[in-house]
């Protein structure tokens, strides 16, 4: 039985490791991605993964038909404020899962089946509280409960309707989010973070963890680490004096991070996901310790400087307009 169904409308070109995020879908054979995108590039789509060929106007059209208040749609970048609107918008595509959810392409899945059984999804009406991946009970109802107030404010139309990001579908950001009107109105919220997700500015990879408690990001020190998609699962090693421990995650998120692609990775039944660069290796070796010790950790780059210019330029635009 099919359990949850992710909403994914994403215009321009698709990332150059968009096949590895398909790739990693496809062994979750409990779960559907449906892709709305302009881009025809010719990637691999596999048995859960749906392309749906949609103009950038034509998506804006089909949006602002479902909402009687004139939405700002103008730019790509704004979907994000738009995310939980997407079991309301797409419901005619979603009838028949339990589930729906929202989640980033600049990922990798690992195990959903294994960590996201139904018998556990059940008790909440959403789950999970970043961005980067999000589910809801799929109801009329729930499917709506953004439009609910909190202290007599509609947060949704505020979101939709301004010319910037507001950062409407995830927490971490203030409090005019999807997951406070979950919250606010008695709903049931999973909000424990099991994502990898590497902090954006240092070169190597320093997982950053959301805490719902404090609702603050914290950032792990720096470990001896290494992160592989074994074919199925994001499994990271963290290296101690004689030993090796494992971690398994959700998924890992890579944001603003230009990948390389490794020869044949496309093709490989597992590989190392290093800063920056996906590298295959043998899925036959990863009970070898010796093997996991050996796998490349690092990458020469110019992450760290690239991210900076990158910002600063952002910042003259935006001062400049």
């Amino acid at each position: 039985m099919k359990r949850a169904c992710f909403i994914i409308p994403y215009f321009g070109k698709l990332p150059n490791y968009f096949q590895l995020f398909l790739n990693s879908c496809e062994p979750n054979k409990a779960f559907d991605w449906l892709v709305f995108t302009d881009d025809m590039s010719n990637f691999n789509y596999l048995e859960n993964v749906k392309r749906i060929s949609i103009s950038w106007q034509n998506f804006q059209k089909k949006v602002q038909e479902k909402f009687e208040i004139k939405l700002s749609l103008e730019f790509t970048k704004k979907l994000c404020d738009f995310k939980p609107t997407y079991g309301y918008i797409f419901s005619d595509y979603i009838q028949k899962y339990p589930y729906w959810g929202y989640c980033d392409i600049d990922t990798i899945m690992g195990n959903l089946d294994k960590l996201l059984p139904l018998n556990f999804i059940n008790k909440y009406d959403k789950l999970f509280s970043l961005g980067h991946m999000v589910l809801f009970k799929n109801n009329s109802k729930i499917n709506r409960v953004f439009m609910k107030q909190v202290d007599g404010k509609e947060y949704y139309k505020d979101a939709l309707t301004q010319n910037k990001i507001t950062v409407f579908d995830e927490s971490g950001n203030g409090k005019y989010n999807i997951d406070t009107i979950f919250v606010k109105n008695g709903y049931k919220v999973f909000h424990a973070d099991w994502s990898y997700n590497p902090r954006v500015t240092p070169t190597k990879f320093k997982n950053v963890i959301y805490d719902y408690s404090t609702d603050r990001f914290y950032t792990e020190k720096l470990k001896k680490t290494v992160c592989i998609w074994d074919g199925k699962s994001i499994i990271r090693y963290i290296f101690r004096n004689k030993s090796i421990e494992k971690e398994e995650f959700l998924y890992i998120h890579l944001q603003q991070r230009n990948m390389k692609l490794k020869n044949g990775v496309k093709q490989a039944k597992a590989f190392a996901i290093i800063p920056n660069e996906f590298i295959p290796i043998s899925s036959k070796n990863l009970n070898n310790s010796e093997y996991i010790k050996n796998i490349k950790r690092y990458n020469f780059n110019f992450h760290y400087i690239k991210i900076l210019w990158k910002w600063k330029i952002q910042n003259r635009f935006f001062k400049k307009g």
